[in-house]
């Protein structure tokens, strides 16, 4: 059944005229294909889904891959980044569904993101996966929502995609690292960690944030400006070319023709002023609009779920730990103050199971449970000590 449908599929792009598919030409012979790249690779060859001989591998080294106008299967795939980039869990889910999302050769992968920014270990995560798809276009799209557009960590994620697009009222920007004080706030970088340390990590973050931008044609210096607030970029003209540099590289003899960035802020754009400088590719009010301009209404939209999934049991697990953390607190004032053996051996039973539950929690999900390990695993080995020590002691 599974082959007749394949068969099917052929014949009705074959009709199509190929519409489906990207070309893939071997730049020595000549031979051509039409199809899509998996995104699966082994001992240097990548597999290939083409219609002429079905899965195929190839040394990508010798062909030309051609991305048709009208993209690979009929399908375009969303997934969403409605929050702060902060949990492992989701991430996981993140670089998973993008992969595979990639394997199935959609149109095109559309990013939807609305955030205030995360952890830029996250960010990292997230756009080396964004960058590993080679068989597909992604593309940003800063929807607008709670948050109002891409900012900090959220904004390099953007910058990782091969397209940017925004809604009209949102912004992109404002990407500097900040680290968190002893009572959780915001706080300066440099200031926490010392000056060198702390210039050490935001230079190599901004140098990774101008990379980023470079390759995908971006101006790097309006980059920069996002994530330091010393850095002033002028546009000016270079031979009838725009050009955006700091304005301590500017040339003499070059006439600035507008000034994007002001030193003692960080740079922020609006979506219209994003598109006038290159940082943003275009605005959509919405996606369909989108989808329309791509020739690509008639797609099916696959949305990914499971970063909603991983965020759900990321707040069902955060829920639990709060009940065990006044369970293990009743427990711990039950077992001091009892003077029943069979009391302190149920109290100290109820603890041993708490403590084992979160460990197994942290070692599954780690930097997700807000626990030390560690200290975790002190305490169950005390709770275990304790129960072995009451219910080992001979009664009199």
């Amino acid at each position: 059944m599974k082959n007749v449908f394949y068969l099917s599929l052929v014949g009705l792009v074959l009709c199509a005229g190929f519409a489906f598919a990207d070309t893939i030409v071997n730049t020595h012979t000549g031979e051509t294909y039409h199809g899509y790249l998996t995104g699966s690779e082994d001992a240097g060859l990548s597999d290939a889904n083409t219609i002429e001989k079905g899965l195929i591998k190839i040394n990508l080294t010798q062909y030309k891959i051609i991305r048709d106008s009208s993209g690979r299967n009929n399908i375009v795939a969303v997934l969403s980044v409605p929050d702060a980039m902060m949990l492992g869990m989701e991430t996981d889910a993140f670089e998973e569904s993008l992969k595979e999302m990639a394997a199935r050769g959609p149109l095109f992968i559309i990013v939807e993101i609305d955030s205030p920014g995360g952890r830029t270990d996250i960010c990292k995560r997230m756009c080396a996966a964004v960058k590993g798809i080679k068989n597909c276009d992604t593309f940003a799209y800063i929807n607008g929502g709670e948050n109002g557009g891409a900012f900090s960590a959220a904004a390099v994620l953007s910058l990782a995609c091969d397209k940017i697009y925004m809604a009209p009222g949102t912004v992109i920007g404002a990407a500097t690292v900040i680290t968190m004080d002893a009572n959780g706030m915001p706080a300066d970088l440099k200031k926490t960690l010392g000056e060198t340390v702390g210039e050490k990590m935001s230079s190599a973050w901004r140098n990774y944030m101008a990379s980023l931008a470079s390759e995908k044609n971006r101006p790097a210096a309006l980059a920069l400006a996002m994530e330091n607030k010393d850095v002033e970029v002028v546009e000016v003209n270079e031979n009838g070319k725009r050009v955006f540099v700091e304005s301590i590289n500017k040339k003499p003899n070059a006439a600035i023709i507008k000034t994007w960035s002001q030193k003692g802020s960080l740079l922020t754009l609006t979506a219209k002023d994003a598109v006038d400088c290159g940082m943003a590719d275009k605005i959509y009010p919405n996606r369909q609009d989108l989808m329309a301009d791509h020739n690509a209404l008639s797609a099916q939209i696959v949305t990914d779920e499971s970063m909603a999934k991983a965020r759900a049991l990321y707040e069902k697990i955060d829920q639990r730990l709060n009940k065990l953390r006044a369970s293990i607190d009743l427990g711990l004032k039950r077992f001091d103050t009892t003077h029943s053996r069979v009391q302190a051996l149920k109290a100290l039973k109820g603890l041993i199971s708490d403590a084992q539950f979160v460990l197994s929690m942290k070692k599954r999900f780690g930097d997700d449970i807000p626990m030390d390990e560690e200290d975790v695993q002190s305490f169950l080995n005390d709770a275990q000590a304790a129960y072995d020590s009451i219910r080992g002691a001979r009664r009199y």
